[in-house]
């Protein structure tokens, strides 16, 4: 299989399996001591590469959002992509043996220096209708932005946690939808929520449900700024 410039293959080695895989983004080689599986690659949360620090994703706007008093708005910004690589035995459950991403990869510092949140950062536009995006590099968020304060809202950035997010994919896109709420000048609260009625869209793996990993909220509180 080649994906853009980077290829995978799985052999047969006696009673084993060798998953491989190399090019621009290095190489990598493990043994699956199992005769057959199923395999699975798709979109996961953007957070792991290079190496999993944080589970929030801050997304900073190339322009500043001004919404009004007691508004409700929708946005559309766009998000790095990561692919994982799954694998089943029979009926059990999928689990992860892989993670690449063609996204350049960067972390920023959200807050102050002593108390604030490590996040993976990504720079995105701002628009008022889906983006045009390549699946293998990047997705977008559908973001309904609430204003319930009785002043005029400069929104900068969002962050979202990785563990409330919800991935759905197509052959050409890669989707989220989330809410940003605003009770005051200065702070905000995001989440994400399903795609109901997407069609022809299909739900990724969630990556933090499959790895078992203890979820500790869904919601994430903007309290250093908008």
């Amino acid at each position: 299989m080649e994906i853009e410039d980077v290829s995978i293959s799985v052999e047969i080695h006696e009673n084993s399996l060798i998953y491989r895989r190399w090019g621009s983004l290095g190489s990598t080689e493990k043994l699956l001591l199992q005769e057959s599986c199923s395999f699975l690659l798709n979109p996961i949360e953007p957070v792991n590469m290079p190496k999993r620090l944080t589970h929030f994703l801050l997304v900073d706007f190339q322009k500043t959002v001004i919404l009004e008093p007691g508004a409700t708005r929708k946005v559309y910004i766009t998000f790095p992509i990561e692919v994982g690589v799954f694998v089943s035995h029979e009926k059990e459950e999928f689990e992860l043996i892989d993670i690449f991403s063609f996204a350049r990869l960067k972390y920023t510092l959200y807050g102050v220096p002593s108390n604030g949140i490590i996040c993976k950062y990504w720079k995105s536009d701002v628009s008022l209708s889906p983006p045009d995006t390549n699946p293998l590099h990047t997705g977008y968020i559908d973001l309904k932005i609430v204003n319930d304060t009785d002043h005029m809202i400069e929104i900068n950035k969002a962050i979202f946690n990785a563990y409330g997010m919800k991935i759905y994919y197509e052959e050409n896109k890669v989707v989220m939808k989330a809410v940003m709420k605003i009770p005051s000048r200065k702070l905000a609260e995001t989440e994400f929520i399903h795609c109901p009625g997407k069609g022809r869209f299909k739900k990724a793996m969630e990556l933090y449900v499959s790895s078992k990993l203890r979820v500790s909220g869904t919601k994430c509180i903007m309290e250093y700024g908008l």
